[in-house]
């Protein structure tokens, strides 16, 4: 199902005011208490999507009704479900900015509690406060690069905070780059995971996927049922066959006191939509009582949090090594994930093919439609806080030059693409692939997927396309080569529950179609393909998903099969 794109409301244009200052939201936030205005984002941001990342309507209504005045919920409300320009109130990113900014000025006790107060005490205008003080600019239809890399600036937090984003696929992914594709092995990997944190791997993961079980069916009506069923003690973790010290380590890696992030917020912080805050400790820790800030977080603690775990911990040497290992395993996942979805015929998948004449590799992956073809290359790098966080267009651009684009000395993933496709359809001299007949190929779609979720930003795929079309000479090749398409990991995860029912040409021909300007994303625009199948699972990731409960409950000795997702 494609996302609905819907613009928040926003406290001046409700209450037909200037634009609230910081200073004011400050002041306004400052009469709660720290813990319960942090407990009640947690809340909300919880039960507004589901396990999946589907939004839920009737949640977010009753939670609109509960936090205003009948004559203001009412109008809310219409607009929310208004189909020609879908509002809304209430989202992640706001809610992460509002527990942000509760830990700076909120006082520890004797605030207001909103949980305990009608229309929740007024935090429900305080949080329409907060969306007057979050960026909201959108591009033209033919921006400039250095228009778009300032849009991005803005919209990679609202895209990663308000995305449509599936927790488990982060936990799923790195499990299986680990346990199946890690370049060698990955025993040293674990060894200094191990020796870092004084917890195995496994057990670590396991733990990060048992907790967000415990939270995966909670919704609004069942957290008004029974409102405990939303913390989490030690005792509920001593259900679990590990030693008592596993746990003690666990939790205090996953979890801080309001005077902890304090502390890191004052070390640390690159700007206000930086949430690493939140990402380095998503569960909050009040005494011997816990509960869950983000589902989001909590499963990268088990993705990239792993990774900046073992990379830390390296020698620098080894770290370099370290990064590039990691960038294998995620193209081999990739590789992987689409050769068991194709059914070999409208879609063949020929992984890492070579140029005949010298065995150097062409791209990560070819894959053959009919009379198209689809050039894939699979990047691993993972960005760092201050250039997706910082509003820093400048350290963006470079960020994204050095690790998608080129650098000085080597070509990455876009001009890899733009050198190997005009190499292979040259007019006068094309190199052959081997074992690869490409004579009767007539359009070539160029495709970059990220393990980051950079990927998957609004405006990412124009702005990286905009960089093809500088290095790609159009008028040296003998076949028609689309603009280049930029895809998340989850994005592809997704796209391989339809490869059996259609072409990967098909799908992102519809894609660029209804969107040339490639402003948007992949899932957020019309595509009559995916519509007419109708929704898909990947088998191969719902296969590696049911394996990876199994194995949990093995390392766990607790059951979590009964509430095992779907994929």
């Amino acid at each position: 199902m494609r996302p609905t794109m819907a613009t928040y409301f926003t406290y001046s244009e409700i209450a037909g005011v200037p634009r609230t200052t910081v200073n004011e939201f400050r002041s306004e936030l400052a009469k709660f208490g720290r813990g319960p205005v942090i407990y009640a984002c947690s809340v909300i941001n919880s039960v507004l999507k589901d396990w999946q990342g589907h939004w839920n309507h009737e949640a977010h209504d009753e939670l609109v009704s509960n936090s205003f005045p009948p004559e203001i919920a009412s109008v809310l409300i219409a607009a929310v479900h208004d189909p020609q320009r879908p509002r809304g109130l209430f989202h992640r990113q706001q809610l992460l900015f509002v527990s942000k900014e509760a830990i700076r000025v909120c006082a520890e006790s004797g605030g207001r509690d909103p949980i305990a107060l009608p229309y929740l005490g007024g935090l429900g205008m305080v949080l329409l406060m907060a969306n007057d003080l979050l960026p909201k600019r959108i591009t033209h239809p033919a921006p400039t690069s250095e228009q778009m890399v300032s849009v991005l600036s803005e919209l990679i937090p609202v895209a990663e905070a308000s995305g449509f984003y599936k927790p488990i696929n982060k936990i799923i992914r790195s499990h299986l780059m680990l346990s199946r594709f890690f370049p060698g092995g990955s025993r040293e990997i674990r060894e200094t995971f191990n020796n870092a944190l004084g917890i195995p791997l496994e057990e670590y993961v396991a733990l990060c996927f048992a907790t967000l079980v415990r939270y995966f069916d909670l919704d609004l009506q069942k957290y008004k049922t029974s409102p405990g069923d939303f913390l989490l003690t030690r005792g509920w973790y001593r259900t679990i066959s590990l030693p008592e010290e596993t746990i003690d380590l666990f939790l205090k890696d996953i979890s801080a006191s309001a005077e902890e992030m304090q502390a890191f917020l004052r070390s640390r912080n690159s700007g206000d939509n930086d949430f690493t805050c939140f990402k380095d400790k998503p569960i909050f820790r009040d005494g011997d009582t816990f509960f869950m800030i983000d589902p989001a977080f909590l499963a990268e603690k088990g993705e990239t949090g792993t990774f900046w775990r073992i990379s830390n911990a390296l020698p620098r040497k080894q770290r370099e090594l370290f990064h590039g290992t990691w960038g294998m395993a995620f193209e081999h996942y990739i590789n992987w994930l689409l050769g068991e979805s194709v059914d070999g015929v409208s879609n063949k998948v020929y992984p890492n093919p070579k140029f005949s004449e010298t065995g150097e590799e062409v791209c990560d992956a070819v894959v053959v439609c009919d009379d198209s073809a689809i050039f894939l290359e699979s990047k691993g790098v993972t960005f760092t806080a201050g250039a997706k966080y910082g509003h820093d267009p400048a350290l963006l651009a470079r960020e994204i030059e050095e690790k998608l684009v080129r650098t000085a000395e080597k070509k990455k993933g876009v001009c890899q693409l733009a050198a190997r496709i005009e190499a292979v359809f040259n007019r006068r001299s094309g190199r052959r692939i081997d074992g690869l007949d490409l004579t009767k190929i007539r359009k070539v779609f160029p495709v970059l997927v990220t393990r980051d979720d950079i990927g998957a930003a609004l405006v990412m795929n124009a702005y990286l396309a905009s960089k093809f079309r500088g290095f790609f000479n159009r008028k040296a090749v003998s076949v028609t080569v689309t603009p280049m398409f930029s895809l998340s990991a989850q994005d592809v995860e997704m796209i391989c529950g339809y490869l059996r029912d259609a072409s990967l040409a098909a799908l992102l021909e519809e894609r660029y179609r209804n969107d040339k300007g490639l402003l948007s994303t992949f899932w957020a625009v019309d595509n009559d393909v995916l519509k007419k199948i109708g929704g898909r699972e990947c088998a191969a990731f719902k296969r590696a998903l049911g394996d990876y409960t199994r194995m949990v409950e093995q390392i766990l000795s607790l059951h979590v099969g009964a509430a095992q997702p779907g994929a």
